[in-house]
């Protein structure tokens, strides 16, 4: 049996800056023991689910397009059955 990596996550945006419609990239890279799933939250009342299925490491991409301006805080949030929950956030601008 493998060992568990450390609990962790990451989050990259393809842009921070965009227009209302445009479509921003979103990749969540963890790694864990037990990973269960993966969870983001673009900021906006909007959100998606991943699931890992028990997966030692994950690299998701989830895609959005803001339709009001504004300034989000995107939290990505990687649920592994034994280490717990960790999370990442990243802002994304809409001009």
């Amino acid at each position: 049996m493998l060992e568990p990596l450390p609990l962790d996550i990451e989050l990259q945006a393809s842009r921070t800056t965009a227009a209302p419609g445009d479509t921003v990239l979103f990749v969540a890279d963890a790694q864990g023991g037990n990973l269960v799933g993966v969870q983001i939250d673009y900021g906006d009342t909007n959100s998606d689910l991943f699931s890992t299925a028990g997966a030692r490491t994950a690299r998701v991409t989830f895609r959005h397009a803001y339709q009001e301006r504004g300034t989000f805080t995107v939290r990505v949030t990687v649920t592994d059955a034994a280490a717990g929950i960790k999370e990442a956030t990243t802002e994304v601008r809409v001009n």
